[in-house]
């Protein structure tokens, strides 16, 4: 019978999710533009002492914008893999995969400049 929980189990899972984010970071452009906007939000955020509900917003946006990202990256390389010619219901599945993104970094965005913006603009 299956032991219910394993401690190597668990570390191996962790060991492989680290090495996708290290794959990701080397090899997806897309991926290292949203570790620069993470370095940049996390920076500002100490540096203007953010509000504790302010830096749920800011972690919340990280972890889907990057979720997305990574989302978006396997689903392109599972069709390119798949259907490796041009096909317009791969380019569909891939536009789609891709406005998912988009949108989510467009809201990490907003939520950035709306916390920043007005912090930014008392320095001047």
């Amino acid at each position: 019978m299956k032991r219910p929980f394993s401690l190597n189990k668990l570390l191996r899972s962790f060991g492989y999710a680290v090495r996708g984010i290290k794959t990701a970071f080397r090899f997806e452009q897309n991926f290292r533009i949203h570790a620069v906007a993470t370095l940049l939000a996390v920076l500002l955020a100490f540096v203007f002492r953010i509000t504790v509900y302010e830096w749920l917003v800011i972690i919340l946006c990280i972890s889907v914008v990057t979720g997305a990202e990574l989302i978006n990256t396997s689903i392109e390389k599972i069709c390119d893999l798949v259907h490796p010619q041009t096909d317009s219901r791969v380019q569909y599945i891939k536009d789609i995969s891709a406005a998912a993104v988009l949108l989510t970094a467009a809201g990490a965005l907003i939520a950035g400049l709306l916390i920043f913006v007005p912090r930014l603009v008392a320095l001047i």
